[in-house]
């Protein structure tokens, strides 16, 4: 097809854009690229490309991101990631309950893996046993704040 008659094509079809990662034939993975562009809706017909290497992707990705985790009030580990100078973020998985994250910490499989020692586990029963107690506090409180008296004008 012709460069004009995509471009008919393209104004009577919707287009949609899309990444891929072209893995080359006979290239190493550091040689492979990533294509970003826009093709006619339901179908591979190719409008607009870019190609950029994707090491260089890559490395300009993860040099600018930020991993981190958030625990919501009832026990949910939620995973997130941000990008710096963006206001773009993303959980990027499921939440999960902290005693299932710590029964998969705790398994005898990765334990084993991670060579543990009984300072390591010590270590951290005493941080589970302070956060119990913190989250104890807490609910003193918010129980104490249900029980103060109404005062009526």
């Amino acid at each position: 097809m012709t460069e004009v008659a995509v471009l008919a094509l393209c104004a009577r079809q919707a287009i949609e854009p899309f990444i891929e990662r072209a893995c080359l034939p006979s290239t190493r993975a550091a040689d492979h690229l990533y294509r970003f562009g826009y093709r006619i809706v339901g179908t591979n017909t190719v409008v607009a490309t870019i190609e950029i290497p994707a090491k260089l992707l890559e490395e300009a990705m993860s040099s600018n991101l930020t991993l981190s985790c958030r625990l919501t009030v009832d026990g949910e580990v939620i995973p997130e990631f941000s990008f710096e100078h963006s206001r773009v973020s993303s959980t990027g998985a499921s939440p999960l309950p902290i005693d299932q994250l710590i029964r998969a910490t705790l398994t005898p499989q990765n334990l084993h893996m991670e060579e543990v020692t009984i300072a390591n586990l010590t270590t951290m029963l005493r941080r589970l046993e302070e956060s119990a107690n913190i989250v104890r506090d807490a609910l003193v409180n918010c129980t104490e704040g249900m029980k103060e008296p109404i005062i009526e004008n």
